[in-house]
């Protein structure tokens, strides 16, 4: 049985793809459409386009304001020509300050990437500025711009080199099984690696570093010409270890906290999430509502997630709920109902 992602071009020839590394000028409609892809979290398709970075050009219709960040330094004694210099930096901070609030009206243009935060799809700024438009020049080129985009890119299959549509389907779909079958093993190493040695966080780079790890994923056992065509670089190495990550994600062995998207979190060693987890079954099997039948494990999720968010999906709480049982910490009244003493 092939993989899911083989419905997707495989994600080792997405460079090949111009569109993969620009930033992509979609309507909004097509963006809050785009599939994710089932090979690398964070990726998502347009067609069979693989879309890492979004261009917006639009109108500010809210804003939502937050406390403002200051840095405080010590006072130190003037010298001369300091003045003119603070006068200097005092302006250069002021016209920083004008272009970076945006008012309702303004029309800004945005780059950044799509993120997924409590099941709403937004883009996160990487960068944006207001954009001067009196007379409607930029927008009016904007609209002539993506219309020919989509049609002579967008909308336009992905069509491989010619050196690359030489080689059969079989000998590409047999090099795409054999990356499967790496990501899985390096997926298992790194689980063994977080066990093993008690792991209870980790930034992504560290595993990288790891010989055994890094052993695996750059498979110095190739002997066929397929597995020679599996690129030994540091962008594959870091798409290699990303996707395994992502199989452990899926299993529920690792997530990621609120918007941090560097550290991740290994859910057998998380006594926060356990003990937390705990705590809430405990304080509702006290009321008359779940005395009886204990509470049911979707009900134990939404209260979880109200306090940890999203990411705790419904592999991870089943680790949780798995650990505690063993623990004789709670116990199952009923199939996926439970209640703690």
């Amino acid at each position: 049985m092939q993989p899911s992602f083989m419905e997707e071009p495989p994600s080792l020839l997405w460079g090949l793809d111009p569109v993969f590394l620009s930033h992509a000028r979609l309507y909004i409609k097509d963006i809050l459409e785009l599939k994710e892809s089932n090979q690398v979290p964070g990726i998502f398709f347009y067609k069979d386009h693989p879309i890492k970075q979004l261009e917006i050009l639009g109108t500010v219709v809210s804003v939502r304001e937050k406390d403002a960040f200051y840095s405080y330094g010590d006072v130190h004694r003037s010298t001369p020509g300091a003045n003119d210099l603070d006068g200097l930096v005092q302006e250069l901070r002021r016209q920083e300050s004008s272009k970076a609030k945006m008012e309702i009206g303004d029309l800004i243009r945005v780059r950044g990437y799509i993120k997924v935060f409590r099941m709403q799809r937004e883009v996160v700024a990487s960068i944006f500025y207001k954009v001067d438009d009196p007379t409607l020049d930029m927008q009016i080129m904007r609209m002539l711009e993506l219309p020919y985009l989509y049609k002579h890119v967008y909308d336009k299959p992905f069509i491989l080199p010619d050196d690359m549509t030489k080689q059969s389907q079989e000998q590409l779909n047999q090099a795409v099984l054999q990356r499967s079958g790496l990501i899985s093993l390096l997926s298992e190493k790194i689980m063994n690696f977080v066990k093993e040695n008690t792991i209870y966080n980790f930034y992504l780079p560290e595993l990288e570093s790891v010989p055994s790890l890094l052993s695996a994923a750059t498979n110095p056992h190739c002997s066929t010409e397929s597995d020679s065509n599996i690129s030994s670089s540091s962008r594959e190495i870091r798409s290699l270890f990303k996707e395994a990550i992502h199989i452990l994600f899926k299993r529920g062995i690792v997530y990621q906290k609120g918007q941090s998207k560097d550290v991740y979190y290994v859910t057998d060693h998380d006594k926060e999430l356990h003990k937390l987890t705990l705590n809430m079954i405990k304080q509702d099997c006290s009321r008359q509502r779940h005395a009886e039948k204990g509470c049911h494990f979707l009900h134990i999720l939404n209260c979880v997630q109200q306090d940890f968010g999203s990411c705790i999906n419904e592999a991870i709480l089943q680790r949780v709920i798995n650990a505690l049982e063993q623990n004789s910490d709670i116990v199952s009244t009923m199939e996926k109902y439970y209640t703690a003493f």
